[in-house]
């Protein structure tokens, strides 16, 4: 590649992940509006979590595969597992720890990587 190209495809890379995260944050303000309102479970909130999850890193791959010439299935996941990375940075600046190899940890990257690479295809 060369270096404008990676230069262009890093700045498209930062503004789909900024993309994702206000859309995150928005979603996960009406994900807590909505257990403040229903009062509901934890089981109703997980799912609430993984749905922002999802849609979230949908929308990074389907944003960040629209500058790619091919493989825009392969771009999408990227911005998925970037997208899943820095909220394990994130994580691990706000607990001062992180469990990568937990179940739970691994089941966000597929669901984040996955969404990433439909985004990508959709693109």
């Amino acid at each position: 590649m060369k270096s404008g190209l990676v230069t262009e495809r890093l700045v498209a890379l930062l503004k789909c992940l900024l993309a994702a995260y206000l859309i995150t944050g928005i979603l996960l303000v009406v994900v807590a509006g909505l257990l403040y309102k229903f009062s509901l479970g934890e089981n109703v909130v997980d799912v609430g979590i993984i749905v922002v999850y999802c849609l979230s890193s949908l929308l990074a791959g389907l944003f960040f595969s629209k500058g790619a010439a091919s493989r825009r299935f392969l771009w999408g996941m990227a911005a998925g597992a970037v997208y899943f990375f820095v909220i394990c940075a994130v994580t691990f600046v706000v607990e001062g720890q992180l469990h990568l190899m937990s179940s739970s940890c691994i089941t966000t990257l597929f669901i984040c990587t996955g969404s990433g690479m439909l985004g990508g295809m959709l693109g």
